[in-house]
């Protein structure tokens, strides 16, 4: 079966999106300013569940109904809830420096957990997107 060029493109796209969010928490939560808040495994483990659902879409996707055509409606689900989880933990922090803690050093922190809230949004969207293609003809 010859496999559908936009899907592919479009799962990959959301891939690694989702992989520079991962990446980007990493860093943030290494921060000085984050890392009291330390790392979220449901933030990890959603996103790293939902990069594999995107892959195993892509590789072995079908023309025909399996259950394999739960993955594209996960992947974007799951995506959301880790960026929803991450969101939740950081937005005290972000409001803080925003207001009273402003200054190069936590605007620094700052920039790589506003780079993995977008990246992870970015990926959810284009998630969404990719469900609507299908990665076989």
């Amino acid at each position: 079966m010859k496999r559908s060029i936009p899907g592919m493109v479009m799962n990959l796209l959301a891939v690694a999106a989702a992989c520079v969010g991962l990446a980007q928490y990493f860093t943030n939560a290494g921060t000085t300013y984050f890392k009291g808040l330390g790392t979220n495994p449901a933030v990890i483990g959603a996103a790293g569940a939902a990069i594999a659902a995107l892959i195993i879409w892509t590789l072995i996707g079908e023309a025909r109904p399996t259950w394999k055509d739960i993955l594209p409606i996960a992947a974007p689900a799951l995506l959301m809830f880790a960026l929803l989880t991450l969101v939740n933990s950081r937005v005290n922090g972000i409001a803080a420096i925003m207001t009273f803690e402003n200054n190069a050093a936590n605007m620094a922190d700052l920039q790589s957990a506003l780079v993995a809230i977008g990246a992870l949004a970015a990926a959810a969207l284009l998630a969404c997107l990719a469900a609507f293609f299908s990665v076989k003809k």
